[in-house]
């Protein structure tokens, strides 16, 4: 990891998560001079603690913005695992075996019935799978299958091994990262002119928050309501399914050819990414319920991580009112992994001053402004 930083650069990335190291590379590539401050180990947080599932099946109706920027990013995803394979000879495991959402009572039918109503008008590749189906696909499910929906298009990564790729592509592109917190951001007369960490003022033309669920937590900054939620997650030996499966209350996710994840907790606990018995009680007795013979399954460990959710569970993406060349990159609660393509992306043209991809003023900052 670097640590040699220059008291100036063209750009400030606050964060060393999946996100902010995406920022970072994409500003990297485009020659500017990018320094990376990292409260901890880069990829440490909830980046390290996701499961990599590569999907969002939320009422497209309600979030047709939300919609339209994981399908973007989604699409993206095929060419950056070639990118960072060219760009170091190692291939991140990425499996595009698409996502069964299955019921497990019938108040769950509803739910998916919906879903697959919603998304198909949208255009999502979206099909119906009989209780039948679903066991043929996935011998290992529970019998007491209601009903499935199939997309065949979601995906999943190996997020760990993608997110250390991605922070090794920047630093080889230019980028210094340096573990050191940063306590504030100062801004003047309207502008953002560098942060303070360590007792010094490093000076920057830009200033990217990425901080994760800490975005908030940094002074001088304008409105930032990001809060932590903890996700709790564990590993058994074994694959007991051949791709994604989520259900009402879990998910699976088979890592390799060895070990199957399941998860995961949602719980308001402020800064604690302990693991504790009860939370793991519940994703485990979840994914038994999903399919059995996990119950059989050694024990691999277990991990935590807290999630940036903000009050509309949609992330905060773009320049702040307040001083324009600080922008926000946060707040992606369950949709980091996924997210992190296009909000380089839009971010990178905000900075370069590109037209972006996507329109940017759902996700804007401002919105938290009363």
């Amino acid at each position: 990891m670097s640590e040699v930083m220059n008291k100036n650069a063209d750009v400030i990335v606050i964060g060393a998560g999946i996100i902010g190291a995406h920022c970072a590379w994409r500003l990297a590539q485009a020659g500017l001079r990018v320094s990376v401050f990292e409260r901890s180990a880069p990829g440490s947080q909830a980046s390290q603690a996701a499961l990599g599932l590569l999907s969002y099946h939320a009422d497209p109706e309600k979030t047709a913005a939300m919609q339209d920027l994981v399908l973007y990013s989604a699409a993206l995803y095929p060419d950056l695992i070639d990118e960072l394979a060219q760009f170091s000879g190692e291939r991140v495991d990425y499996q595009p075996g698409g996502q069964l959402v299955i019921a497990l009572s019938e108040k769950d039918l509803p739910g998916i019935e919906l879903s697959h109503k919603l998304n198909k008008r949208k255009g999502v590749q979206v099909e119906k799978v009989t209780p039948q189906e679903c066991r043929l696909l996935e011998p290992g499910l529970t019998p007491d299958l209601y009903g499935a929906v199939f997309f065949p298009e979601d995906a999943w990564v190996d997020n760990t091994a993608l997110t250390m790729a991605i922070v090794q592509a920047a630093e080889k592109d230019g980028g210094v990262i340096k573990r050191a917190n940063v306590e504030a951001v100062e801004i003047r007369a309207g502008r953002a002119v560098g942060v303070h960490a360590g007792g010094e003022l490093y000076r920057a033309d830009w200033i990217i928050l990425a901080a994760g669920s800490w975005s908030g937590q940094i002074g001088g900054i304008p409105p930032t309501p990001v809060k932590p939620i903890r996700g709790q997650a564990l590993a058994v030996a074994g694959r007991a399914v051949r791709r994604a499966i989520m259900s009402a209350h879990s998910y699976l996710v088979p890592k390799g050819d060895s070990q199957t994840m399941i998860g995961a907790t949602v719980e308001q606990v402020g800064f604690d990414d302990t693991n504790t018995l009860a939370g793991l009680q519940e994703v485990s007795a979840a994914g038994i319920e999903m399919a059995p013979r996990i119950g059989q399954g050694e024990f691999l460990g277990a991990w935590a991580g807290l999630r940036p959710a903000t009050p509309d569970e949609m992330p905060m993406i773009g320049p702040y009112l307040q001083a324009p060349n600080l922008v926000a990159a946060t707040g992606h609660f369950r949709n980091g992994i996924l997210l992190a393509p296009v909000t380089a992306q839009l971010v990178r043209a905000v900075v370069t001053g590109e037209n972006p991809s996507l329109d940017l003023a759902p996700f804007l900052p401002g919105r938290f402004s009363s």
